[in-house]
């Protein structure tokens, strides 16, 4: 259970309450790593019994091929985008891997069908459907289960507002930027063959959906020890007082600043402790809200280094690959910031 405790920060005369996952994050900290890893088991299970529920119900989705049939989508709008129509076949395949469908852009940029502006452009599309298949493996299965009906809806709405923040972008500023031509599809029918007929196979579903919980469920458990000793050695205090003074004038509680600091770190996290508030009532829905909008400021810049910018950079090269996360990263943070001044101003 989430226990209470007071938080009481260097230099501040006042106490504010804190809470977190059996005072693991505030309060007197075992800096015994047994202690810290038995709080860490106790933390992730319930969590991952969530995810795992998820994950398992979003593998016969799609092995029974309800995600390959909304798949199509990206045609038409790389047609629209005044992309040639190979960037179709990348686009549907960022419906099933995104990784795949980048690398497969590059491959045609290094063969000379795309150029760089068009490759730009398509990478850019294919981040904007993405979503589709992670709405149904990561956002519907554990987001909304995490943080409620009510703020995981806002929450994953903001989420689909970038990816549709990128779709305006490419389909504005790629038909005013690019010009109409036709690119040979001979040399890519192969990736055709990404997209198989449904097999229901249950069998393969499983094997699926073990090695992905695993893999999922090693980097959760592992994030989550890494970020329980982080606060051992005082990193998530130094957040909570860089954040406080913009916190205080949103009006967050004290105890939402510890979930704010995990989700800077891992959103993951954030967002499961935040979730753990709000069961509690300790937090209401719009505070929830609030705190991650807030603190999704402060994540994606990590996020895009730590994660997307060598991920592009490796795929791309360093010119391109910079363009393309800053890009991306400057529209999707604008729409956090917007949808967080426009809530809080309706609120």
């Amino acid at each position: 259970m989430v226990g209470m405790s007071v938080l009481r920060f260097k230099g501040r005369s006042q106490e504010t309450d804190c809470i977190s996952c059996d005072g693991v994050l505030c309060g007197e900290l075992s800096m015994e790593p047994v202690v810290v890893f038995r709080k860490a088991l106790n933390f992730t299970i319930p969590v991952l019994l969530i995810i795992g529920s998820g994950l398992a119900v979003a593998e016969i989705l799609e092995e029974t091929g309800i995600i390959q049939r909304i798949s199509p989508i990206g045609r038409p709008l790389s047609r629209f985008a005044r992309l040639p129509e190979v960037c179709g076949i990348a686009v549907v395949t960022a419906t099933v891997s995104f990784l795949a469908a980048n690398a497969m852009l590059q491959n045609m940029r290094e063969n000379r069908v795309l150029t760089d502006r068009e490759t730009f452009f398509a990478s850019l599309l294919t981040g904007a459907v993405a979503p589709i298949k992670v709405t149904f493996t990561y956002h519907l299965p554990v987001i909304l289960p995490a943080l409620g009906l009510y703020a995981g809806c806002i929450y994953v709405a903001t989420l689909w507002l970038g990816s549709i923040a990128l779709l305006l972008f490419v389909l504005v500023v790629g038909r005013i930027l690019l010009k109409d031509r036709k690119v040979d599809l001979d040399g890519f029918e192969e990736v055709r063959m990404i997209y198989r007929e449904p097999q229901k196979s249950f069998k393969k579903a499983l094997f699926r959906f073990l090695r992905r919980f695993a893999r999922i469920g090693g980097t959760f458990f592992a994030v989550t020890v890494v970020v329980f000793f982080l606060v051992e050695a005082g990193l998530m205090l130094r957040i909570e007082h860089s954040i406080m003074p913009l916190a205080e004038r949103l009006h967050l509680p004290g105890a939402t600043l510890p979930a704010v600091a995990a989700y800077i770190a891992s959103p993951i996290v954030g967002i499961s402790m935040m979730g753990s508030l709000g069961r509690q009532h300790l937090v209401t829905d719009s505070q929830i809200i609030t705190a991650l909008l807030f603190g999704s400021i402060f994540m994606l810049p990590v996020l895009y280094l730590r994660f997307y910018l060598p991920q592009w950079i490796s795929i791309f090269g360093i010119r391109l690959g910079t363009l393309r996360a800053v890009t991306s990263m400057v529209l999707v943070m604008a729409v956090r910031v917007a949808v967080l001044l426009a809530f809080m101003t309706l609120s």
